[in-house]
């Protein structure tokens, strides 16, 4: 009898930690995208850099991803004023694929892991180079910056004080 107890509570406690490890190993995977992600370097072109028209690669893309399929993109290429917009996102495959009608109109945004990076593949079809951003996990995002365009703004534009001289003939 005492055979047969001590048997069985080695099986149970054998089976509970079987069961453990594969929970914590499904858990593991399902938040390697969950956290905060930020450009680290842009290729275009298939030309490498870290920053875009004197613009720091963080301010081109700041993502983060929460819990319960929601998040945030910070983009002075594609969000107003340097302020955060609300994304939705899901997994695709291998991939995460990122939702937001106003700020991607009809095209379809993705993450992919590369290592520990994630990747947005910004080629279009046919480029024969490629146009990837390439971002890192961080704690925090930098600061994005106050004027990353000089002051320039539509504004400017129409009451412009540069003349342009033609010769008359």
């Amino acid at each position: 009898m005492k055979k047969l107890i001590c048997s069985s509570l080695a099986l149970i406690c054998i089976a509970a930690s079987a069961v453990s490890c594969g929970a914590k190993k499904e858990k593991e995977k399902k938040d390697e995208f969950i956290g905060k992600w930020q450009c680290e370097k842009i290729v275009m072109e298939g030309e490498e850099s870290d920053n875009v028209f004197g613009i720091e690669a963080s301010a081109l893309f700041q993502i983060e991803l929460k819990d319960g399929n929601k998040g945030t993109i910070n983009s002075l290429l594609l969000t107003d004023d340097g302020e955060p917009a609300d994304i939705e996102w899901k997994k695709s495959g291998e991939k995460v694929q990122l939702i937001n009608d106003d700020i991607f109109e009809d095209e379809e945004v993705f993450l992919a892991k590369e290592g520990d990076k994630v990747v947005i593949d910004m080629s279009d079809e046919g480029d024969e180079k490629e146009n990837k951003a390439y971002l890192v996990k961080v704690d925090a995002f930098k600061e994005m910056p106050e004027d990353p365009f000089g002051g320039l703004s539509e504004e400017d534009d129409e009451d412009s004080d540069i003349e342009i001289e033609t010769e008359e003939e």
